[in-house]
């Protein structure tokens, strides 16, 4: 078990054998890549027109973008909140901290989340550790949402892929240290909260670091109660370098560690005692708008986790346990963007990354020796991957857009003490299989400011290593343990999607369709024969395929300037997922909105916001939900800056949650109640 006293040890060994295969494949393409960006160009006229393209789609955010920059001005806002509130995501949540994303209803293997295009695997069995707490506001550059047609294209997977990109070093004052130090706080869990961010450059060479430290202790919902074992406190700190070798190359390497401690999880019988990650990388990027290969990226990168849950703090436990886990990550990636003939382009990409996986459980029976197995057998997964998508303009209105995907997967265990245990439920020799994904992406311009656009598309994904290898994971919503299955199919998906946007000066609004014909649905299903192995569990399920099941639904986005200094936000989603017995399937977020309105008059900023959903009664009861009541909350917020001493000083406050609702979503665990009013304060100088 990792106590809060030890440190996290370096980064993972390399095995050289998968090393060797990782610098060969990146070798090829690398050095295609590069003899492209050197030997291919188009004559002098036609460069001159693509530049002028090149220069004016980068001032284009995407709609996503925009949402992301909206509600990150709200400094107290975690990652989470800024995530909860784009119209693609919801959140599960077993406690305040560590929150798992989530795609249009697809979680957990079904989707990919990445931090800047790098695969990075939680280490905890229950999902308390999610990629996306690793990153903090501060560090993030920018948050892409893949789905449908573009959701596979860094990785295989059904339901779309998240990749939160950091921020890198600038060279926009130097031979000056440049910065930013925030502090709040927050009364609804009594939080406290501060960061900090430098920037330095000198010459070629410029440097950022960053650091957050969160305090955060029990919350109270609404009404005042206070909800035991919500608190948490951690730290998050990076390191990134860059040296600009010319106008169109550049090398980075990035530094990234976050440490939790004490992190309570009031819907689970276990909370954290220690969770740790590291992540590095080198990079080299190259952009030059006047070559065919107009931008280009390579990097190499590892990563590890770190997780031990612990029940210590917890009243009357039967039977205590320590269960440890770890996750080690390598691996690489190039990609590039080809400029073809008749404005055609052209994306490819390759990685390959190698990740080991392991955790444990030692229970303490009263006057018995302890009892040891593995939760996660020691297993290895090694992904080899190729995508690639065409942009094909038919004419001035109509273009095409084919993608696609092929990853071989390879799943093992490497200990002969996982054969062992797997052998006692399944086929312990390990698996191969190829996963392939594709899709057509048609757009259409209706006049200046209308676009539509049709897409179909095929995809696949890999069970988990839980799925497949998982031994007597307690399963605390249902109140099952589970067993893998060594011989799942992999999970597919036939997906279409209809889309249509509206552009006019300030006004922006996107409107999105969609519906998956899932097949090889990967659920669990109750197995009468085996017995229990946590205490009070209901039973033990197994993971299987049933034929299939369907996801429906459709969101929106608004932003829109009503009048001078006034910006109107408002996001709307709504899922519908069955199964092929017409039977509700578990964790669909009912309809729900969240509108904001800011005002900004020279200095000051006042916002009003909105958020309700409605009741969610489709619920699939064997699974252990239970109906959740719709809600309707209001939260206010206002700002000021100025300059102090020549730096600027920005203030901002706000009360959340205005009339105290006691209050859940329906993809909350435990029936625990979210806070209930907050009032925030938050302090920062830039200089």
């Amino acid at each position: 078990m990792i106590t809060g006293g030890q440190m996290v040890a370096g980064l993972p060994a390399i095995n050289f054998f998968i090393m060797k295969r990782i610098v060969a494949l990146l070798f090829i393409v690398t050095n295609a890549l590069w003899l492209a960006a050197q030997n291919i160009q188009e004559d002098d006229s036609t460069r001159i027109v693509q530049l002028g393209e090149v220069v004016i789609t980068g001032k284009q955010q995407p709609q996503s973008q925009r949402l992301v920059n909206f509600f990150k001005a709200n400094q107290s806002a975690t990652l989470e909140d800024i995530i909860s509130r784009l119209p693609e995501m919801s959140l599960i949540r077993r406690g305040a901290y560590g929150m798992e994303p989530s795609i249009r209803s697809f979680s957990g293997g079904q989707i990919n989340v990445m931090v800047g295009g790098m695969r990075i695997h939680g280490a905890c069995t229950d999902k308390m550790d999610p990629a996306s707490i690793y990153i903090e506001p501060i560090n993030l550059e920018n948050l892409q949402v893949q789905t449908t047609s573009n959701g596979f294209f860094n990785g295989s997977s059904v339901g779309g892929t998240v990749n939160m990109k950091m921020a890198e070093p600038d060279f926009l004052n130097n031979g000056k240290v440049t910065g930013i130090i925030s502090s709040g706080y927050q009364t609804a869990a009594n939080a406290f909260f501060q960061s900090a961010r430098l920037n330095y450059s000198s010459g070629k060479w410029a440097f950022r670091t960053s650091g957050t430290y969160r305090n955060s202790k029990n919350y109270r919902s609404g009404g005042g109660k206070e909800i035991d074992f919500s608190q948490y406190e951690k730290v998050n700190y990076s390191l990134s370098a860059k040296y600009q070798y010319d106008r169109f190359t550049s090398f980075h390497a990035d530094l990234l560690g976050d440490d939790g401690w004490n992190i309570g999880y009031p819907a689970l019988p276990m909370d954290v005692g220690y969770a740790a990650a590291r992540m590095a990388s080198v990079s080299i990027n190259r952009e030059n708008p006047g070559k065919a290969l107009y931008k280009w990226e390579t990097k190499v990168y590892a990563n590890r986790v770190d997780h031990s849950m612990d029940d210590t703090k917890r009243p009357s436990v039967p039977m205590h346990m320590d269960m440890p886990g770890e996750s080690r990550t390598y691996g690489m990636y190039s990609e590039g963007n080809y400029r073809l003939k008749n404005k055609q382009r052209l994306a490819i990409r390759a990685d390959i990354s190698s990740t080991f996986l392991k955790a444990s459980m030692t229970m303490y029976q009263t006057g018995q020796l302890p009892m040891y197995m593995l939760t996660w057998p020691d297993n290895r997964k090694d992904q080899y991957g190729l995508s690639a998508s065409w942009q094909i303009p038919i004419d001035s209105l109509l273009s095409l857009q084919l993608t696609g995907r092929t990853d071989l997967i390879n799943y093992r265990l490497v200990s002969r003490e996982a054969k062992d245990q797997v052998s006692i439920v399944g086929n312990n020799t390990g698996r191969k299989d190829l996963l392939k994904n594709l899709s057509v992406l048609m757009t259409r311009k209706m006049g200046r400011n209308f676009k539509t656009s049709v897409s179909l598309s095929y995809t696949e994904r890999m069970p988990t290593a839980g799925e497949l290898y998982g031994f007597y994971l307690f399963n605390a919503y249902d109140g099952y343990d589970y067993i893998g299955n060594t011989v799942l199919k992999p999970e597919r998906s036939l997906q279409a999607e209809v889309a249509g946007s509206f552009q006019s000066g300030m006004t922006r609004i996107q409107l999105n369709g969609y519906y998956s014909k899932m097949i090889d649905y990967i659920t669990g299903e109750v197995e009468p024969s085996l017995s229990t192995m946590t205490i009070d569990a209901k039973g033990v399920k197994s993971y299987l395929n049933i034929s299939g099941a369907t996801v429906a639904g459709f969101e929106a986005s608004v932003i829109v300037s009503p009048a001078v200094n006034t910006e109107f936000v408002s996001t709307l989603r709504y899922t519908n997922g069955r199964d092929n017995d017409k039977e509700p399937l578990p964790f669909i977020a009912p309809f729900k909105n969240i509108s904001s309105a800011r005002y900004q008059w020279q200095k000051f900023f006042a916002q009003m916001e909105y958020e309700a959903a409605l009741p969610q009664s489709r619920i699939r009861e064997k699974a252990g939900e239970r109906v959740t009541a719709g809600y309707f909350l209001l939260h206010a917020r206002l700002g000021y800056n100025s300059l102090l001493f020549k730096n600027r000083f920005d203030i901002q406050a706000g009360m959340e949650n205005i009339f105290d609702r006691e209050y859940r979503e329906h993809l909350d665990w435990g029936n625990i109640p979210r806070p209930g009013r907050n009032v925030y304060l938050q302090l920062k100088v830039q200089f």
